[in-house]
C-alpha cells in the first residue's frame, strides 16, 4: 500500500472521528446553528483574503470556535471551512489535509481554554494563533512531500520547508496581527451568545446563510469548459486543412513541414477531439511524419513536445522505433534538475514525464519549478531569475497538479490581465500568451472565464481573435505563424490542458492499426510525444534543423523565447521535408551543448526512477469513495433532522 493511500485513509477515518465526536456530545440546535454561522465566516475569512498569498483569517476564526465553544465544534468549524472554501479556491488531494489541519486548530483553541481556565489574555491567543500558522504549515507541507510522490526523507521534507518560509511567515505573522485586534472581542461575543442562549433568532438566520453558501458555491463554481464546442470544432477544420503532402505541418500556411509545429498541431488536433491518425495527406498522417524524422528528435524541448504528441495517437514513448525519448529526456537534466535553467522546456519536460508515468522524474524537475518561482509577484519567468511572465506561469501551472504553489501563481495571473481579457509578453497581447495563462488556470481548477478585466475574459480574448475560416490570429494586427498559433490555442479553446489523451478514431478508421509502423513494437494507448526538427530560439538563435523562412529569434510577443511555452516569434519554419523517410544513417546530431547532458549511459539507478510505480488498489479506492460518499449523505440527513428543514 502506497503512503498515498494510507494517508488518505488514515484521513478519513480521522475526520469521521471528529465528526462523530460532535455528534456524540449531543449539540443542541442553537449550537448547531451557531457553528455553522462559524463556519460560513471562516469560508469568507479565507475567501476574501484569497489575493494575498497564504494570509487568511480562517484559522482565527476556527481557534476562536473552539476556545469558545468547545473543541469538538472547534472541530466542525475547521473541518466544514476547509470543505466548503475549496469550492471556490479548488478542491484536490489537498482537501482533506486541510479539513483535518483547521479541525485540530479549532481542537487547539478548546485545549487552550481548559488550560487557562478561559481567562487568556490578547497577547497569549494572539501568540497562539500564530503559532496555529505555524503548525498548520508544517502539517501542509507534510502533505505537498507525501500527496505528490518522490523521496519520503527528512532532507526532502526540510527542503520544502526552506522554500515555503516565506508563505509560512506570511500566515503566521497574519494570524498573530488579526488575533492582536480583534481576537478578545470576538471570543467575548461568542462567549456571551452562548451563555445567554439567544439561538432563536441565531438559528433562522444561520439556516438561510447555510443554504446560502451552499447554493452559492454551486453556483458560483466557474465550470471547467464553457460551451466553444462549435468554435474549437471550427479552428480543427482549419488546422486540418494545413497539413503538407508528407504528413507533417507548417509553422504558416503553405510553408515546409516542422517537428516541432507537426507534434503541436497533433495537441492541437487532439484537443479539438480529432485523433491524428485521421488526419492524412497523400497517404501520410502526422506520426508517420515523426517516425521518419525521428533521428532529429534531440533538444529536451523538441524531446518534451514528441513525448506528448506520442500520447495523442497512443504511442509508446520508451520504444519510438527503437528510440527510448523518455530516457533521453532523462539524462539531458541538469545537476541542479532543471533543463538549462529554462522554465518552459522544464515544465513541458515535467509534462511530458507525466505523461509517460516516469513519477520520480517529474517530481524532480517539479521541485527545482518550485524553487525557481518568484516569491514577490508569486509567478515564474522564462529561467529562475528572470521576471514572471504569463507564459512560463502558465506552463508551469499545468505541472504543479495541485501544490500550494498555485495559489500565488493564480493572483499573479490575475493581476497581469490586461483590459482586452488577454495576456502578453513584452508588451504584446497576443494569442499565445493568452492561451497558456487559461490552460494554468484550468489545471489549478479554475474555469476559462475565471479572470475577468474591464468585463472581458481570457475565453472572450481568442474568440474575437479567431476568424471567419476558424483560424486563430496571433494579435489583433498580426497573422504571424498562423499554423502555429491556432495549434497551440486550440487546447484552451477546447477547454483541455497538458497532456492532452488520445480522442477516438473516426469510424472509417478504427481497424487501421498503425503499429505496424513502429517496428520497436509500441502499442497503441501506452504513450506520449514530441516533435523535433525546427522550434526557434529553444537555447540559442538558430534552428535546430531544415531551411528557415525567417529569423527565429524575432519573437514579438513570446517572454519565451520560442520555447515549448512561448509565443511564436518570428516565422521559422524549419523543413525536414528533404529527408529520406527511409534512412537509415543511424547517426544522431551533436547535442545542444547549453543543455548539460550526462556523458555516460544511465545507471539502473537513473532508469529506476523513471519507471512507474505501484498502482493503488481499485478496492481500497471504492472504499474510500463509499466512507467519504456516505460520512456526507449521513452528514445532510443529520442537518436536516437538526435543523428541521
Amino acid at each position: 500500500m502506497t503512503w498515498q493511500v494510507t494517508t488518505a485513509i488514515i484521513l478519513m477515518l480521522a475526520l469521521g472521528a471528529g465528526m462523530l465526536w460532535y455528534e456524540r456530545s449531543r449539540p443542541p440546535s442553537q449550537i448547531v446553528a451557531l457553528v455553522a454561522v462559524l463556519a460560513a465566516l471562516a469560508v469568507a475569512g479565507r475567501i476574501v483574503l484569497a489575493p494575498i498569498p497564504n494570509v487568511v483569517a480562517t484559522t482565527d476564526i476556527v481557534f476562536f470556535s473552539g476556545f469558545a465553544l468547545g473543541p469538538a465544534p472547534g472541530f466542525a468549524v475547521g473541518a466544514l471551512g476547509g470543505l466548503v472554501s475549496n469550492f471556490w479556491l479548488g478542491q484536490g488531494v489537498w482537501t482533506p489535509w486541510q479539513m483535518v489541519g483547521w479541525g485540530m486548530t479549532g481542537v487547539a483553541g478548546g485545549a487552550l481554554f481548559y488550560l487557562t481556565r478561559g481567562r487568556s489574555s490578547r497577547l497569549t491567543l494572539a501568540l497562539a494563533c500564530g503559532a496555529a500558522g505555524l503548525i498548520f504549515g508544517l502539517w501542509m507541507n507534510f502533505q505537498t512531500m507525501v500527496a505528490f510522490g518522490g523521496e519520503m526523507s527528512l532532507d526532502r521534507y526540510l527542503a520544502l520547508e526552506v522554500r515555503a518560509i516565506p508563505f509560512d511567515l506570511a500566515h503566521i505573522a497574519g494570524n498573530f496581527l488579526f488575533a492582536l485586534a480583534v481576537g478578545p472581542a470576538m471570543v467575548a461575543a461568542l462567549r456571551r451568545f452562548r451563555e445567554r442562549f439567544e439561538w432563536q433568532q441565531a438559528t433562522s438566520v444561520a439556516g438561510v446563510l447555510l443554504v446560502a453558501v451552499s447554493l452559492a458555491a454551486i453556483v458560483a463554481t466557474p465550470p471547467a469548459k464553457a460551451s466553444t464546442t462549435d468554435e474549437a470544432a471550427l479552428a480543427g477544420t482549419w488546422l486540418r486543412g494545413q497539413q503538407n503532402d508528407d504528413g507533417g505541418f507548417p509553422s504558416s500556411p503553405d510553408g515546409d513541414s516542422s517537428v516541432s509545429i507537426t507534434a503541436r498541431s497533433m495537441l492541437g488536433l487532439a484537443a479539438a477531439g480529432i485523433n491524428p491518425l485521421d488526419v492524412v495527406t497523400n497517404s501520410n498522417d502526422p506520426y508517420e511524419y515523426l517516425l521518419a524524422k525521428r533521428k532529429k528528435v534531440d533538444s529536451a524541448a523538441d524531446l518534451a513536445l514528441v513525448i506528448l504528441a506520442l500520447k495523442t495517437v497512443g504511442q509508446n514513448p520508451r520504444d519510438f522505433r527503437g528510440r527510448d525519448l523518455v530516457t533521453a529526456l532523462h539524462v539531458r537534466r541538469g545537476n541542479n534538475n532543471s533543463y538549462g535553467d529554462n522554465v518552459n522546456v522544464s515544465a513541458y519536460a515535467a509534462l511530458a514525464f507525466r505523461s509517460a508515468e516516469a513519477e520520480g522524474a517529474k517530481a524532480r524537475v517539479v521541485n527545482w519549478l518550485i524553487s525557481a518561482q518568484n516569491f514577490d509577484t508569486g509567478g515564474w519567468g522564462i529561467s529562475s531569475k528572470a521576471k514572471s511572465d504569463a507564459d512560463s506561469t502558465g506552463s508551469v501551472l499545468q505541472a504543479m497538479h495541485g501544490r500550494k504553489n498555485i495559489r500565488p501563481a493564480i493572483a499573479y495571473l490575475k493581476r497581469a490581465q490586461k483590459d482586452a481579457g488577454g495576456w502578453g509578453s513584452s508588451g504584446t497581447v497576443n494569442s499565445q500568451s493568452t492561451a497558456l495563462a487559461l490552460q494554468g488556470a484550468m489545471a489549478s481548477g479554475k474555469g476559462r472565464e475565471y479572470f475577468k478585466e474591464n468585463g472581458n475574459s481570457g475565453l472572450d480574448y481568442l474568440l474575437a481573435r479567431q476568424q471567419d475560416d476558424g483560424s486563430i490570429w496571433y494579435s489583433k494586427s498580426s497573422d504571424q505563424t498562423r499554423v502555429w498559433v491556432t495549434a497551440d490555442t486550440l487546447i484552451a479553446l477546447s477547454g483541455e490542458t497538458l497532456p492532452v489523451k488520445q480522442p477516438p478514431l473516426e469510424e472509417k478508421d478504427k481497424d487501421k492499426d498503425k503499429t505496424n509502423t513502429n517496428s520497436g513494437g509500441s502499442s497503441p494507448g501506452t504513450g506520449s510525444s514530441t516533435s523535433s526538427g525546427s522550434t526557434p530560439n529553444l537555447f540559442d538563435s538558430s534552428s535546430s534543423s531544415g531551411t528557415s523562412g525567417g529569423s527565429s529569434s524575432s519573437s514579438p510577443g513570446g517572454a519565451s523565447n520560442g520555447v515549448p511555452g512561448g509565443g511564436s516569434g518570428g516565422s521559422s519554419t524549419g523543413s525536414g521535408s528533404g529527408s529520406d523517410p527511409a534512412e537509415t544513417d543511424s547517426e544522431l546530431p551533436p547535442l545542444d551543448t547549453e543543455v548539460p547532458v550526462v556523458p555516460v549511459a544511465p545507471t539502473e539507478a537513473i532508469l529506476a526512477a523513471s519507471r512507474q510505480g505501484p498502482q493503488p488498489s481499485p478496492i481500497v479506492a471504492m472504499l474510500i469513495f463509499l466512507v467519504v460518499s456516505g460520512g456526507l449523505a449521513g452528514g445532510t440527513v443529520l442537518l436536516v433532522r437538526r435543523m428541521k428543514w
